[in-house]
């Protein structure tokens, strides 16, 4: 019983110190700004972020490392990225304009 009992209290302490561990990292990675850094260091976070997709923050990373050709780049990507999504919702925005013409239509008809 009581090996039990020891063995549920380190695995107890185990989760904690693992969920602790991972809260610390998401609060860390979040508080990275690229003007607070040195050179390399906005290199880094740059590269990371260009892995992740956000291109935005990684040309604003990689101007603050002096890599103003990478920092372009990763405009163009964003500019494209944004690109992408305002299509989409001008598509969504035709579609709901279509259905509510429909929608009017039959309205008028039924009168």
């Amino acid at each position: 019983m009581r090996t039990i009992v020891l063995a549920l209290a380190l695995l107890g302490a185990a989760g904690t110190a693992a969920a602790d561990v991972q809260e610390n990292v998401v609060v860390v990675g979040a508080a990275q700004s690229c003007t607070d850094q040195t050179p390399e260091q906005a290199r880094w976070i740059a590269d990371k972020a260009a892995r992740d997709g956000e291109y935005q923050r990684a040309g604003e990373c990689y101007l603050v490392a002096g890599e103003h050709s990478l920092a372009d780049q990763a405009f163009v990507r964003a500019s494209a990225q944004s690109k992408g999504d305002t299509t989409k919702r001008l598509a969504s925005n035709l579609s709901d304009l279509k259905a509510s013409a429909r929608q009017m239509k039959q309205a008028f008809q039924h009168r």
